[in-house]
């Protein structure tokens, strides 16, 4: 009886401190819990699928050579952040108050002082080391790079030209300009020139490249080799203003045959049915749209290119040729319809809030049946073998909306489409 006495007292006395740890351990489980979730996804995640604006699919050796960062700097932050909650365990089990006594007062520990010293420095160094020979490294391949792209940045769209497309069989050498479509032949090792007249944007396709911005009055650089064919989507990742979030743009990576080909379309005249008697002179309606936007191999040929000022005052708009192939229409935020196009040119500002593009229509300068010879117009800008092929690609999805003439006016918000409907992200201001 007294040596079950002696249990029962035992187990009095240890059963309150128990429960006192494990309410103080209950946070710290929790937080472990959640650890192990997310690492368990992450760890159960296909690196292979379709993100389009993911960093975790890198299609270029730059992008692999930013993941590579990526994961090194995430195994010893998870590494240190392990060893931190140890510590904190140890100590929280280990110095726990017993009782009423001051514990032993320590006032400096040259030892310790060491440590939470040198142990930082060593993680630091792993991390820099291998990060200055990437940038240099990445540095240096710029010297290489024999394509060049021009970028501008423009609110809210990029203007892409191409200074000196070398001739091939079938098209001439020269310059072409187009808009919020970067197409590049496979293998090309490219470097993009970007520049801006206005603010400060930033030039970024996640499985391509890395972020760079584009500052106003200087011309900065980025490289990197198209290695696979297929649509790759980027954005303006610095906030621009009041149309930032529909910034976007597509490259689209060709076969040598299929870029060719798509250089020939850009320098010829368009080819499409519709429009009066010639496709090659824009409708007298057109009159309107004239300042601000091109249409290659047309008599629309005025409107101001790069960071040149438009005479009239107003930002010039995007190139409209083979305005008729491509997807979307208001950067991205229509599919390109013929009921889309007549939205987009009778409730232009309440379609795209901010837009430069002035609404003619309910201004009075345009009416009904002129909207109609322009959509009519707009929609037949194709060459006349059709338009170039799209590429074999698993079907990146590009964030759309589907709105029709007979929806509400969309919300800048994204929707996502997906497959063989994937979207180009024309801003067709």
């Amino acid at each position: 009886m007294a040596r079950h006495g002696k249990a029962e007292v035992q187990a009095a006395e240890w059963l309150p401190r128990l429960t006192h740890s494990a309410r103080r351990l209950a946070p710290l489980a929790v937080m472990g819990l959640a650890l192990m979730v997310v690492l368990a996804g992450c760890g159960g995640m296909n690196m292979d699928q379709d993100q389009p604006y993911s960093t975790l699919s890198p299609m270029t050796s730059k992008t692999r050579d930013i993941q590579g960062l990526y994961t090194m700097i995430f195994w010893a932050a998870l590494v240190v952040f392990v060893v931190v909650q140890a510590a904190i365990v140890y100590t929280v089990l280990k110095f726990r108050r017993r009782n009423d006594e001051r514990p032993e007062q320590v006032h400096g520990s040259r030892v310790a002082e060491i440590a939470w010293t040198v142990i930082p420095a060593v993680l630091l160094l792993m991390i820099t080391i291998p990060t200055i020979k990437t940038i240099f490294a990445h540095a240096e391949a710029e010297k290489t790079a024999d394509f060049q792209v021009e970028v501008y940045g423009k609110q809210w769209w990029w203007e892409i030209q191409y200074p000196n497309i070398p001739a091939s069989e079938g098209s001439e050498a020269g310059p072409l300009i187009t808009a919020n479509e970067v197409v590049l032949p496979q293998g090309a090792n490219v470097l993009f020139s970007l520049r801006s007249n206005n603010v400060i944007h930033s030039f970024w396709v996640p499985q391509l490249s890395g972020k760079t911005d584009l500052m106003p009055g200087h011309d900065n650089k980025l490289q990197f080799v198209a290695e696979n064919v297929g649509e790759y989507y980027g954005e303006c990742a610095e906030f621009c203003g009041g149309a930032h979030a529909w910034m976007r743009f597509k490259v689209l990576v060709l076969p040598q045959d299929e870029f060719d080909a798509w250089v020939k379309a850009y320098q010829s005249s368009p080819g499409g049915e519709g429009g009066g008697s010639d496709v090659a002179k824009v409708p007298a309606a057109f009159g309107v749209c004239l300042v601000c936007h091109n249409v290659n191999g047309t008599n629309a040929n005025i409107a101001k290119n790069g960071l040149a000022s438009n005479p009239y005052g107003v930002q010039a708009g995007p190139n409209l040729t083979n305005l008729a192939c491509r997807d979307t229409i208001a950067a991205g935020m229509l599919e390109n319809t013929p009921e889309n196009m007549r939205l987009w040119l009778t409730k232009t500002d309440e379609v795209k809030d901010g837009v430069y593009m002035p609404n003619y229509y309910k201004a009075g300068q345009i009416n009904d049946e002129q909207v109609d010879e322009l959509v009519t117009y707009l929609t037949s800008l194709k060459p006349a073998g059709g338009c170039p092929k799209d590429p074999p690609v698993g079907g990146n999805p590009l964030y759309v909306t589907t709105n029709t003439v007979d929806s509400e006016v969309p919300a800048a918000a994204p929707a996502s489409g997906a497959g063989d409907a994937a979207a180009t992200p024309e801003a067709n201001q």
